[in-house]
């Protein structure tokens, strides 16, 4: 008996080997429910929050939010990705990676909280000093959810992922509105961070049914350790905010609030549209090595449906920014504007980027993605240190233009995995950018017919133009690639 159950124990740690499709559509799907929620949720507190706080305020919780994140950083998470992406794992690698997290959380928090006073003083904060250790406890709770993340991720069970983070997201949600309703200014801003990542462990641990065993013995590591290390780079390099803790040190506060400001309107809106992408694309291309024909078949649909859903998102609101930041946000935020704008013109990579991250690493190339993001980091910094004299908006634009320039060595890296040309890879965003081109120029001209209008009749009529423009366009460009996608879609969620 204890051999079968020992077996079925490790059946349940391997990759989907058969109804792959099938269940990357329906965990699509659920990731779309998993995205919703905190993008959802995450509007609703972040136009209280706006309307509540000043640029300089919301700059606060930003800068301690992102040296809290660098915490997170430079913690070994990578190894939850290399749990994924390893074809064959035990129970020992798991104790293993649990625990070299949860040590690796509780130092770096203490780091943190030692750090938190000297900095506050640095820059003549003094609320930094509490607002650094208390959004940085999350580090411990983010750490103590990799390995349940891991092996839901692994298992493609995103229906338990999306159940979890909706929960997260109203309970984060529920209580900074409460605190903000109470008074509490920017702390609840910040208490919302942290509940968010302790509800989220908790629910990744139940819904993973998966305890550690009270076991140090961290040689398992060995077997995930070049692989590990490179995607906890990889992670590094993603999660370090260097562009808004240099942008807080040089520009202030109130400078990095309107940064933060336009940073926060595109992050929500990428979580919201890629956040389906990442998880399931990376488990089920991960799940597809050695098998080229179907990996080339399931990235470039992935790209052509991502593309559809988010340029005309981004174009959109680019386009009609200026009515709709001060109606959503209040007229505090109208200097903001042009850095949303310029955030916008970067959310046009953003799915792409996703996908291009989840293809080089599943297939065992962490090491180059790693390299490729140093690069881009370092690129920011020049740019930062270049460009923050000019101000905010002038910042913001150079960053995006460098990430542009940065896209082009990413592309070379897909085509050379996939074994297509370039314009074979382009060819999958023509159409969408063609029609999202097309949309632009009717809802500019939707614009300047009622520029005399009131700002939400305007705001109104050019969404709605806008929309039906595309729609028609899609139809008109993309109807068999769009019948394609339906069939797919409807035939694997049958099975």
């Amino acid at each position: 008996m204890s051999a079968i159950n020992a077996a079925n124990s490790q059946a349940s740690l391997d990759h989907i080997s058969s109804g792959r499709s099938s269940a990357a559509v329906r965990g699509a799907a659920w990731s779309v429910v998993s995205s919703f929620a905190p993008a959802a949720f995450g509007i609703l507190v972040f136009m209280a929050t706006s309307r509540m706080l000043v640029p300089a305020e919301f700059g606060l919780v930003a800068y301690a939010a992102s040296i809290a994140t660098l915490g997170t950083a430079i913690a070994p998470a990578g190894f939850g990705e290399a749990l994924v992406q390893r074809r064959g794992i035990e129970q020992r690698h798991l104790d293993a990676v649990f625990w070299l997290c949860i040590i690796s959380g509780i130092v770096i928090f203490a780091g943190l909280a030692l750090a938190a006073g000297p900095i506050a003083v640095r820059l003549g904060e003094p609320q930094l000093a509490a607002l650094i250790p208390f959004i940085g406890a999350r580090v411990i709770f983010d750490m103590g959810a990799t390995v349940p993340n891991a092996l839901l991720v692994r298992a493609m069970a995103f229906k338990q992922v999306a159940m979890r983070t909706a929960l997260a997201s109203l309970v984060a949600a529920g209580l900074c509105l409460a605190l903000l309703w109470l008074g509490f200014g920017l702390w609840a801003l910040a208490f919302s961070q942290l509940a968010t990542s302790v509800v989220a462990c908790a629910g990744a641990m139940f819904s993973a049914r998966w305890w550690p065993r009270w076991r140090l013995n961290f040689g398992p590591l060995k077997d995930l350790g070049a692989f590990g290390l490179f995607a906890s780079g990889n992670r590094l390099i993603t999660m370090l905010s260097v562009d808004q803790i240099l942008i807080g040190t040089l520009l202030g506060p109130a400078g990095l609030g309107i940064y933060g400001f336009a940073r926060r309107i595109f992050q929500i809106l990428s979580d919201l549209i890629t956040g389906a992408l990442s998880s399931v694309s990376y488990a089920l291309l991960s799940s597809m090595q050695g098998e080229h024909g179907k990996l080339r078949e399931a990235y470039l649909f992935a790209t052509f449906a991502s593309s559809v859903a988010s340029f005309p998102v981004f174009v959109g609101l680019a386009l009609i920014a200026d009515d709709f930041v001060p109606l959503a946000f209040g007229q505090n935020w109208v200097e903001a504007v042009p850095a949303v704008q310029a955030f916008c013109a970067l959310g046009l990579l953003t799915s792409i980027g996703v996908l291009q991250a989840s293809l080089v690493k599943s297939q065992g190339q962490a090491d180059l993605w790693f390299y490729y993001l140093v690069a881009k980091q370092v690129g920011t910094l020049l740019y930062v240190g270049l460009f923050y004299s000019w101000g905010v908006n002038a910042l913001t634009l150079a960053i995006v233009i460098q990430n542009y320039v940065m896209w082009l060595p990413a592309v070379h890296m897909v085509v050379r995995i996939l074994r297509i040309s370039p314009w074979a890879y382009l060819g999958s965003l023509g159409m969408p950018a063609l029609a999202t081109l097309l949309m632009a120029g009717a809802g500019m001209a939707v614009k300047l017919e009622l520029a005399q209008a009131q700002p939400l009749l305007r705001l109104g009529v050019t969404i709605g133009v806008c929309a039906v423009v595309y729609a028609i366009l899609l139809l008109l460009f993309a109807r068999r690639r769009l019948l394609q996608v339906k069939s797919a879609v409807l035939s694997r969620a049958k099975r």
